[in-house]
């Protein structure tokens, strides 16, 4: 049985089939990039001193390194995934991080667990020269 919805009540613009298979792709690409993210396991980290955290997230905001912060936070019983980022300024206890996507993301510092800097960032925040 044929079920035909007139074009005023349909979810979204149908640009034909020219589009589709690119629209169906781009959408499964994001889709399972998110599944990606959420079945990575979080190892528990050591949790660490306020102190500690500090002067970790400061060496990485004055050198530019990129950072992974585990904040403590649990759903499911296990850590959330692990924040991975540049610190970009820091105010009264107060981190911001900029994330890989370009999204700008505040951390407080009495909820990060354990911070930590990444061996292997990109190319440019190494201090690569020509």
């Amino acid at each position: 049985m044929e079920q035909i919805v007139p074009r005023e009540k349909w979810l979204y613009n149908d640009r034909g089939m020219m589009k589709w298979m690119g629209w169906l792709l781009s959408d499964h690409s994001a889709f399972m990039e998110g599944e990606k993210v959420k079945e990575k396991l979080t190892p528990v980290k050591p949790e660490m001193e306020v102190g500690i955290i500090s002067e970790k997230l400061k060496d990485a905001w004055e050198n530019s390194k990129p950072v992974t912060v585990q904040i403590n936070v649990m759903e499911n019983d296990e850590y959330v995934p692990e924040i991975e980022g540049v610190v970009v300024g820091f105010n009264s206890g107060q981190i911001y991080l900029q994330l890989d996507s370009g999204e700008t993301r505040l951390l407080h510092l009495e909820e990060i667990r354990y911070a930590g800097i990444q061996k292997n960032g990109k190319w440019w925040t190494d201090g690569y020269t020509i």
